[in-house]
């Protein structure tokens, strides 16, 4: 274990040195001039837990991005405004700020505001059914005195800053400040905090990396320099694991390209183990489910199409594990949790002692 551990800790510098030699960095939005970026923040999140940015008041985006389960909603897939379901699984946000890929399958979002315009103005189906309706709520957030304050302290150079560019700004803001970088796994390998990780985290890490699960290949552990941002936990790629059926077809649903089928953006794995059910269709309720789906080399059954079967990523191939070692694998994905991130006030809710205002958490009262 002890020589992993310096292995590892080698193959980290190595990806350091790679991503400033390559010119990589997390995505971080400059501010424009007439913007002031906590102020956009602290709009973007009272946005963010507000019904009446819904056409017809019923949900608001933390409706199916929950803190507590890493900003996913724990359902296989959610319901929009109007009810009608969702095609995807919802995704975690925390630290979407570092990413360059925002949806299961669509290579032309890039970034955070282009996946929160998608939140707002998709029809098919509707996420908060903003289209159409967009002077609606445009005029029932104006009426509000503590928005007129806020969008005026965020935008102070605007004559009207109530438009849909500085909405899907502020709340690129906040989702942008959504930062889990306090993890035992940080820790261990960061801060060298050698009780971090216990023994069965360690084993599980050193299964991760291995040839033989290839798990590292994708979910890589590339930190940005300087230990600025961490790692991302996913190469951005977009890959056939199995995971696919016909009536999703994937990327390329959006590139019209046949070796595209079946090919969803490969996932960041910090807090996994708050985020279930997993794949981009919430098929798999548990870490160790997704962990057998892997072993087993993918669903590739009797009766599975060709096209699918072609459109298999080579590494999906199944490997062997005894049930100690699953157990230790689910220890190491634990490990990537960062608890403080899941509780952090700064993300949370702030109608909660406003019960006059309709916000997500009304929805159960």
């Amino acid at each position: 274990m002890q020589r992993f551990v310096h292995f590892f800790s080698l193959a980290l510098l190595i990806a350091v040195f790679i991503t400033v030699i390559r010119g990589d960095s997390p995505i971080a939005r400059t501010p424009a001039p007439g913007e002031s970026p906590q102020a956009m923040i602290a709009l973007g999140r009272r946005l963010f837990y507000d019904r009446r940015l819904s056409a017809n008041e019923q949900i608001a985006c933390a409706a199916c991005h929950r803190q507590e389960l890493g900003f996913s909603d724990g359902r296989v897939v959610s319901n929009g405004a109007t009810g009608a379901l969702l095609r995807r699984n919802t995704p975690g946000l925390f630290n979407s700020g570092e990413l360059l890929a925002f949806t299961w399958a669509n290579v032309e979002v890039r970034t955070l505001e282009q996946q929160v315009e998608r939140a707002l103005f998709t029809v098919d189906p509707p996420e908060m059914w903003v289209r159409g309706y967009e002077t609606t709520v445009i005029d029932r957030l104006r009426a509000d005195p503590e928005y007129l304050r806020q969008f005026t302290a965020a935008f102070p150079a605007d004559d009207d800053p109530f438009t849909w560019r500085r909405i899907t700004g502020a709340l690129a803001a906040f989702v942008r400040s959504l930062a889990a970088r306090n993890t035992p796994y940080d820790r261990y390998v960061y801060a060298g905090d050698r009780a971090a990780l216990s023994d069965s985290a360690q084993r599980g890490m050193a299964l991760f990396f291995s040839p033989g699960l290839a798990c590292g290949h994708c979910h890589v552990d590339v930190p940005s320099p300087e230990r600025a941002t961490p790692p991302r936990w996913s190469d951005l790629a977009y890959v056939a694991t199995g995971a696919g059926y016909s009536a999703d077809r994937g990327l390329a649903e959006q590139t019209g390209n046949p070796a595209d089928a079946y090919r969803f953006r490969v996932p960041p794995l910090r807090n996994v183990a708050v985020t279930a059910p997993y794949m981009h269709d919430g098929s798999l309720p548990t870490l160790e489910a997704v962990i057998r789906f892997y072993e087993s080399g993918g669903r590739w059954g009797a009766g599975v199409e060709p096209e699918r079967v072609a459109a298999r990523h080579p590494l999906i191939a199944g490997f062997a594990l005894s049930d100690e070692e699953r157990r230790d694998l689910i220890a190491f994905l634990e490990a990537l949790t960062d608890d403080e991130a899941l509780r952090n006030p700064a993300f949370a809710d702030p109608f909660l002692s406003d019960a006059r205002t309709p916000s997500v958490r009304s929805l159960s009262r």
